[in-house]
């Protein structure tokens, strides 16, 4: 297989969360540019971080922070839910975009990990995943701005369950 196709297909495949993540978003807030910015952000760091540490990792670092990444989604989805009406309808701050941006872009540094693991460290792969990210982000935000979306807005909660769900979801993986 070519290795473009092989990048492509994975940074796609770990950036699906990332859509549910936008979408999440997309019901809370209309800053989706913003969000889906600093998402891709995260992931070009992340990124950059495991090409820099690629010498230095092993098979046990990978888990430990594919799990750190899900517990951080589901404590996100927690605080959410658990956050009162009046505070939903707020918008999302900045703080809670970098700690999901960090959240669902774990995936993209360790499969940029195991990617320069298997020798490939150009420094031009980590902006594929951010962009991969940015695009799903952005997609799921504009699904969460559809007429189908819009009967689920007035439940308020739908964003905290999905990222909890989200965050188990990946635990279990």
């Amino acid at each position: 297989m070519d290795f473009f196709i092989f990048l492509t297909l994975t940074a796609l495949a770990v950036s699906i969360d990332s859509m549910l993540a936008g979408f999440a978003v997309g019901l809370k807030t209309k800053k989706v540019w913003f969000f889906a910015t600093i998402v891709a952000f995260a992931t070009l760091v992340l990124c950059f971080c495991s090409v820099f540490l690629t010498m230095l990792a092993s098979d046990g670092y990978d888990k430990m922070l594919k799990y750190a990444g899900a517990v951080f989604l589901a404590v996100i989805g927690i605080a959410n839910f658990c956050k009162n009406t009046r505070q939903m309808q707020k918008e999302a701050c900045t703080k809670e975009y970098i700690a999901l941006g960090f959240a669902v872009g774990t995936d993209a540094g360790i499969a940029n990990l195991s990617v320069c693991l298997l020798g490939h460290t150009q420094l031009w792969i980590p902006f594929v995943f951010a962009f991969m990210h940015f695009a799903t982000v952005a997609f799921g935000a504009k699904l969460a701005n559809t007429k189908l979306a819009d009967k689920l807005k007035h439940t308020g909660k739908i964003s905290g369950v999905m990222l909890f769900c989200l965050g188990i979801f990946k635990l279990l993986q």
